[in-house]
């Protein structure tokens, strides 16, 4: 039986997508960010701090774990056949259908 890969397009899609989706959190200059860090740390209010951060989003360091795990992802994407590739897909679903029923 003939192993078929995915295809290179739907990698390189992936790829490319998974580094738009990584760069749209934390967009302005690390210089504003900590700028917004700093002012945001005098409020009083903690429910706003909370906002502000969920906002900001990652820092460097999560940032840098994410970007890496995706590259490996994408690395085995590569190396795997279709089927093994919609199995996972089907697995990851079913996992998130159950945990919404509890």
């Amino acid at each position: 039986m003939k192993r078929i890969k995915p295809d290179a397009n739907f990698v390189a899609e992936q790829a490319s997508r998974m580094t738009d989706l990584l760069q749209q959190r934390a967009a302005i200059p690390r210089e504003d960010l900590e700028y917004l860090v700093e002012r945001v740390a005098k409020l009083k209010d903690e429910r706003m701090q909370g906002a502000i951060a969920g906002l900001i989003g990652w820092g460097d360091e999560e940032r840098a774990e994410i970007e890496t795990f995706v590259a490996i992802a994408i690395e085995v994407m590569k190396k795997t056949n279709v089927s093994r590739l919609r199995e996972a897909a089907q697995t990851v679903e079913l996992r998130y259908l159950t945990k919404g029923m509890k």
